[in-house]
């Protein structure tokens, strides 16, 4: 009984003397890591960096960043303290234990809770927030912690989008955005034989339910990815402003489901976007012959080429994709983030300009896309 009570205080007393160790090597720790952050950020060209904490885990073998914080410099008229180009509430990467005990590799998975990216167009290059100032941003935000990281998570993010060349700046948001990108190899011998892939799923104005899937092998001697993208029950009226500039035209009422499919290899892009319209009435958005002929025109061909499902009036059509990756060294994700775009903003346009002469069977969106006419200059 004796030997057990013993037993018993000694193994307690080995866990407070590991916990006193871990507790001490990481206020020793900190400081150095506060230091490291904070050398990390002033390296950045064209941002101001900050945070308001960092902090290590030894039991969890983690690194964790609060509050990070990246603001362009010269900052543009629209960019702020309160709407940086990159803000997250936290950041954390932390080292796989079974890799590390039994693969003996640091291969680490990165969290990122509340990450937003502010997207500002503005009337000249110095006065927008869309483009990543320091071509380098991806490297040196790399050694914050220089691990090979293979799985990251995306919490609640958002991507706001605003247009400062228009009356009233209109803005189009992403947010309560859940993703995944598994198997983010930084090398071959971590890619285990199989693809990169992307899963996305959020919430696009107040209305639009969108859903993503990608995949690419990123360490291919050439860019090349391929995927599924949809927004779903986007209600016409949360792209009003945006309508209105692009077209002259204004929805009334309505709402548009849009499913995109895309394929990339060797630098060319294919692929299709099919939107779908749905019970739509437009107005002209100002005075003028020529608006409200553009705005009686999209008006009669929705009703004519409604699919006239009972309940509903529906208008389907595909329009195809296709393009080039431009640069002497491509960059994967914002090539895939630019398809993204321009199949959402030629989804919504060229259904309103360029609804087809009729109802294309259904065969699928890329077949679909194929056996369209192309549109000429």
């Amino acid at each position: 009984m004796r030997w057990a009570a013993l037993k018993h205080r000694r193994a307690l007393g080995a866990l407070v003397v590991i916990a006193a160790l871990l507790v001490a090597g990481r206020l020793a720790l900190n400081p150095f890591v506060a230091r490291h952050t904070r050398d990390v950020l002033d390296s950045l060209k064209g941002y101001r960096g900050s945070f308001d904490s960092v902090g290590v885990s030894l039991y969890r073998l983690s690194y964790t960043i609060d509050g990070l914080k990246l603001v362009q410099v010269p900052t543009p008229p629209g960019g702020s303290e309160k709407r940086p180009f990159f803000y997250a509430k936290r950041i954390r990467i932390a080292l796989h234990w079974r890799d590390l005990i039994h693969k003996h590799e640091l291969v680490a998975t990165a969290e990122l809770e509340g990450p937003k990216l502010n997207l500002i167009a503005g009337n000249s290059k110095e006065s927008s927030q869309t483009r990543i100032a320091d071509p380098e941003l991806g490297e040196k935000i790399k050694r914050l912690a220089p691990l090979a990281v293979d799985r990251i998570e995306l919490k609640r993010a958002g991507i706001a989008f605003t247009d400062d060349t228009s009356r009233g700046s209109p803005s189009i948001w992403l947010h309560d955005l859940d993703a995944t990108l598994e198997n983010v190899a930084t090398r071959v011998g971590l890619t285990h034989g199989e693809p990169t892939t992307l899963a996305a799923s959020g919430t696009l104005q107040k209305t639009g339910q969108v859903s993503v899937f990608v995949t690419t092998d990123p360490l291919a001697k050439k860019l090349g990815f391929s995927g599924r993208a949809s927004v779903q029950h986007l209600a016409l009226s949360d792209v009003g402003n945006f309508l209105v500039k692009k077209l002259e035209v204004a929805p009334e009422k309505g709402s548009i489901d849009l499913f995109a499919e895309f394929d990339a290899h060797d630098g060319v892009i294919s692929g299709g976007v099919k939107p779908i319209f749905k019970d739509v009435d437009v107005k002209p958005a100002k005075g003028g012959v020529m608006p409200q002929l553009k705005a009686w025109i999209a008006d009669a061909a929705l009703h004519i080429f409604s699919d006239r499902v009972p309940g509903r009036n529906a208008t389907a059509a595909v329009i195809p994709m296709e393009g080039t990756v431009a640069g002497p060294k491509p960059q994967l994700w914002p090539a895939i983030w630019g398809v993204l775009r321009n199949a959402f903003v030629a989804g919504i346009k060229s259904g309103f300009s360029n609804l087809p002469a009729g109802k294309p069977a259904e065969k699928g969106v890329l077949p679909q896309a194929r056996s369209q006419p192309r549109k000429r200059g």
